[in-house]
């Protein structure tokens, strides 16, 4: 079964509390807080200190867990990148800076 679903990257200027916060912000966000609640999308956390040659920091994964297409990840990026969009500009009124972040939808074995 494929994968489908969202990354957000966010820079490496980034810290822990960011991802932490973003993911909190996301699961609040009413149309991802609908598709949570229905069991049809779950948030994951993965560090972004692997290493990895030009990647950019931590990282929040959205992953679908049901069947999709097209359309559901389109939306789905759509409701991520706006409610990313609104954070950072919260975030940045607040804290300063920019967590530099970059969104896009999965491959479909999932990275």
């Amino acid at each position: 079964m494929a994968v489908l679903g969202v990354r957000v990257r966010l820079g490496g200027n980034a810290t822990t509390d960011d991802v932490r916060a973003l993911k909190t912000w996301l699961e609040r966000e009413e149309p991802l807080e609908a598709l949570l609640s229905g069991r049809h999308l779950r948030i994951e956390e993965q560090s972004g200190t692997d290493g990895t040659p030009g990647r950019l920091g931590p990282d929040l994964q959205l992953v679908l867990t049901i069947l999709g297409d097209v359309v559901t990840v389109a939306a789905l990026t759509e409701y991520t990148a706006r409610a990313v969009k609104t954070w950072t500009n919260n975030r940045s009124r607040l804290q300063g800076g920019d967590p530099e972040p970059q969104i896009r939808p999965l491959d479909p074995d999932g990275e």
